[in-house]
């Protein structure tokens, strides 16, 4: 059995984004120019993420240069990784 679970490609755009720029981008250097709070910038960073607030997700694409299809992404997970994600998203 298969599950979708909606997933998000924060850490890899912002990668591309560093390289891009030819510089270190920080999380906190994220937060501050997106006028987010670190701690959602972390979550983002760590792919917790189970709500996505409109307004957070617009920051960051604008922050990140690329579209909301870019920065969400919908992936089919086998049922034991699927337990898994549950499992971590449920804290247990």
């Amino acid at each position: 059995m298969t599950k979708q679970v909606l997933s998000n490609r924060f850490t890899e755009l912002l990668a591309i984004k560093a390289r891009r720029e030819k510089r270190r981008i920080s999380q906190r250097e994220v937060a501050r120019e997106t006028g987010l709070a670190k701690r959602t910038v972390d979550s983002y960073a760590r792919n917790e993420v189970t709500r996505y607030d409109a307004p957070v997700v617009l920051a960051l694409c604008k922050y990140l240069g690329c579209d909301a299809g870019e920065l969400l992404v919908i992936e089919e997970l086998e049922s034991p990784e699927y337990k898994t994600v549950l499992l971590q998203a449920v804290g247990s």
